[in-house]
């Protein structure tokens, strides 16, 4: 159930960094959950589309060419597709590990609520999300509603708080996909930082307290580690906060974990792997099997072990 009373979002100390962990789609595509390129052609709207043509550009641009432009229709039909995708018992064991991480703040690019189901022991389908809550006192700006809104699911005193940075299923017309959003996104983003760094050269000055308003507080100013997140040049607002992160917070970690096989396949390309290393991004390469249906499964897991360690001071 969710909680009676809103929990408030923990402070830190000025130079302290919170432990923060990023998931993608990548845990659910391992359970045949569509990948973006299966969710775009599924939306494909415009006849005669070359695909060869259509897939060397960015994701952020093939939405557009592949739908005519009309992006924001396509998200309604994405928002159904996984509002109806059921979680197999193989999945929801993955899940749990990722919740089994003593990690009270999780950042997710992945729209639906498999892990607030997961966590709260609901797993039917879900009209609205019954868990959400805001940072700061809400308003009728979007960038209030969209940059300050998380889930609060809990187990008694466990809680996750779970902040969906790229939209929600239940407002798909808020999903973050196509040039017009991410441009958008960026816009608020820019907005925010500044009132960020006063916040933390405050907290520095007289040796306060950071009082998170944002996931983006998070992020800046964290240790994160990413897991499942196919980091695509296209994702610009993380590029955005990577370079923002390296100039503001350079003490600040992030751990990316990515998997290569024995025979040398990977999933991060060069160019991938050099941007992050420049914005001082630890790349970390873990083993994977070159073949196998489960491989990705082993993988995650694997990786999820690695992280859970950290978080509970038995890592690094």
């Amino acid at each position: 159930m969710a909680s009676k009373e809103k929990r408030p979002l923990e402070p830190w100390r000025w130079d302290e960094r919170p432990r923060v962990l990023l998931i993608g789609n990548g845990f659910n595509r391992t359970y045949h959950m569509k990948s973006w390129k299966n969710l775009i052609e599924s939306v494909r709207k415009k006849e005669g589309v070359d695909p060869e043509l259509l897939h060397r550009l960015p994701l952020s641009m093939q939405v557009v060419l592949a739908t005519g432009n009309q992006v924001g229709e396509s998200m309604e039909e994405v928002a159904r597709y996984m509002r109806s995708f059921r979680l197999t018992e193989d999945h929801r064991e993955l899940l749990e590990k990722i919740l089994d991480i003593p990690a009270r703040t999780i950042l997710t690019t992945n729209y639906s609520y498999e892990l607030e189901k997961v966590f709260s022991g609901n797993c039917g389908i879900w009209k609205n999300n019954p868990y959400r809550l805001y940072a700061v006192p809400y308003k009728s700006t979007s960038s209030v509603k969209f940059l300050h809104r998380y889930s609060h699911v809990d187990r008694g005193d466990d809680y996750r708080n779970i902040w969906h940075i790229h939209g929600e299923v239940d407002m798909p017309s808020q999903i973050i996909m196509g040039h017009y959003y991410y441009g958008k996104m960026e816009y608020q983003m820019q907005s925010y930082i500044p009132g960020l760094l006063r916040r933390y050269r405050y907290a520095a000055s007289s040796g306060g307290l950071i009082r998170p308003r944002s996931w983006i507080d998070y992020y800046l100013m964290g240790d994160v580690y990413i897991a499942g997140f196919g980091l695509d040049l296209s994702e610009a607002d993380i590029w955005y906060l990577a370079c923002c992160k390296n100039r503001h917070f350079p003490e600040a970690r992030t751990v990316y974990y990515t998997p290569v096989s024995a025979s040398g396949k990977k999933d991060l390309k060069d160019e991938e792997k050099a941007m992050m290393e420049a914005y001082g991004i630890e790349v970390r390469e873990r083993e994977i099997a070159d073949a196998g249906e489960d491989r990705y499964g082993v993988f995650y897991r694997s990786v999820l072990k690695e992280i859970a360690a950290v978080f509970s001071g038995e890592g690094e």
